[in-house]
């Protein structure tokens, strides 16, 4: 993890600040140590570079680094709570599609349907970000790295977040001193971003949002999103959308191995939108599947 990414993080819990402790590392990179809020003694681990920030309720296991490391977490007064077995309805589906993206990130790269669809999707995204280039930019759900590469040349920095560890760990591979500027890696849930207030000029959001799974969780990423983004700042969010051709499809259901979604009319996915951000651009269909919403914070 390189220094710099204490510019962005807060605790996911409170928005608390956060003193990093690196326990393996050189310069300015920390390879293994833990983020601690000294005001709460909440901690987080990072691994492998990557900082792990979620709730309690949604925290992954991390025994094994807890092993490696007990005598220094004890030094610095780290709890170690086991995992709360009860779980809302909520957390239970957010935690099943984590597991389910860990079990398909290398598949992911493979579906042949992405690629075709990113010749229609990526110069809509790129015209819709790049009201300005002199800001960070924030990508909301970036997976394995279909199109971090793409936010990175328009974007003298990008913090990419998503839930699941694989995913990040095939993006840094698959862009590994490549992409155009920095890519820093998160590891969280974006209903409970763990990032500090207005550090964003630019949200993307792209073919995630449907997957949220329920409207109070999404609209709860939407003001979480807001948060994290400076006045007047742009938010470009695309989505499965419901019109024809696809009402031959389910309007809402569960892909394979349990990851929730559900398609939105050109109402619904503005309305959720206009809670937190006033919309200014909508494509009602891009590429047949997708809609796309350009909004400013």
């Amino acid at each position: 993890m390189h220094q710099r990414l204490m510019d962005f993080l807060a605790d996911p819990h409170d928005g608390g600040s956060l003193t990093l402790h690196t326990f393996e590392g050189r310069d300015d990179q920390t390879r293994d140590g833990i983020l601690r809020n000294d005001a709460t003694g909440r901690w987080y681990v990072i691994q492998d570079g990557i900082p792990t920030l979620f709730v309690d309720g949604l925290r992954p296991d991390d025994s094994d680094f807890v092993r490696r490391y007990e005598a220094r977490l004890k030094a610095l007064d780290c709890k170690f709570a086991e995992p709360d077995a009860t779980k809302s309805d909520d957390f239970t589906r957010i935690e099943s599609e984590r597991k389910a993206r860990d079990e398909q990130a290398e598949d992911y790269d493979r579906m042949w349907s992405m690629k075709l669809l990113g010749y229609i999707e990526v110069p809509q995204y790129k015209k819709a970000l790049m009201s300005e280039t002199s800001s960070p930019l924030l990508e909301a759900g970036c997976g394995t790295g279909r199109l971090t590469h793409i936010f990175a040349e328009i974007a003298p920095e990008v913090v990419a977040v998503d839930m699941s560890r694989e995913s990040l760990v095939r993006n840094r591979v698959r862009h590994f001193a490549r992409t155009f500027n920095p890519v820093y890696y998160v590891h969280a849930d974006l209903t409970h971003l763990p990032l500090k207030d207005a550090s964003f000029g630019r949200c993307a959001h792209a073919g995630v949002y449907e997957h949220i799974p329920s409207r109070d969780l999404r609209l709860q990423f939407l003001s979480h999103a807001r948060r994290t983004m400076k006045e007047g700042g742009t938010l470009m969010l695309s989505a499965y959308r419901y019109g024809w051709p696809t009402t031959m499809f389910e309007k809402e259901g569960e892909h394979e191995g349990g990851i929730p979604f559900f398609r939105f009319t050109p109402d619904e996915l503005k309305g959720e939108v206009e809670t937190a951000f006033s919309v200014e651009k909508f494509v009602a269909n891009l590429g047949i599947y997708m809609s796309m919403v350009v909004a400013r914070a």
